[in-house]
């Protein structure tokens, strides 16, 4: 008889897979409900908080998409690898949009005089056309 060479029977391993137990989802969800709340009260600051409110929208947003990530995306109990590329990505996206954002507020016009005209309110219609010849009908 040939002795067969029994190989280690491994079990998977659920140690860095482990989930939180419902509670934590329910805090998480309680957290994001109160930055909710907080958003929207934004709507009824003063007008001269107003100014302040786009950054405190945007830190919000951040948070609230970070921790919708984290935890309902399971990504906080994912690999690390997987953590930093999405960490990457989206600090590399707010770049993007806060610069496209910063546009509209600094660099409204050139600077050089040329087209450094105000926007009309209306725009001007274009000048009348010589009316379409009529085709007679029955042709």
């Amino acid at each position: 008889m040939t002795a067969v060479a029994e190989s280690p029977t491994t079990e998977h391993s659920e140690e860095g897979h482990g989930h939180p137990s419902d509670l934590v989802y329910w805090k998480v969800g309680g957290i994001l409900a109160v930055l909710t709340g907080l958003e929207v009260s934004t709507y009824w600051w003063p007008k001269g908080a107003r100014h302040i409110a786009v950054a405190v929208l945007l830190i919000m947003m951040a948070i609230k998409f970070c921790t919708v990530a984290l935890y309902f995306m399971h990504l906080k109990f994912d690999a690390k690898i997987l953590r930093r590329l999405f960490i990457t990505g989206f600090i590399l996206a707010s770049f993007v949009y806060l610069l496209a954002l910063s546009t509209f507020q600094f660099w409204d016009h050139s600077g050089t005089p040329k087209f450094n005209d105000p926007p009309r309110s209306q725009p001007i219609p274009p000048p009348p056309t010589e009316p379409p010849p009529s085709i007679p009908a029955g042709e």
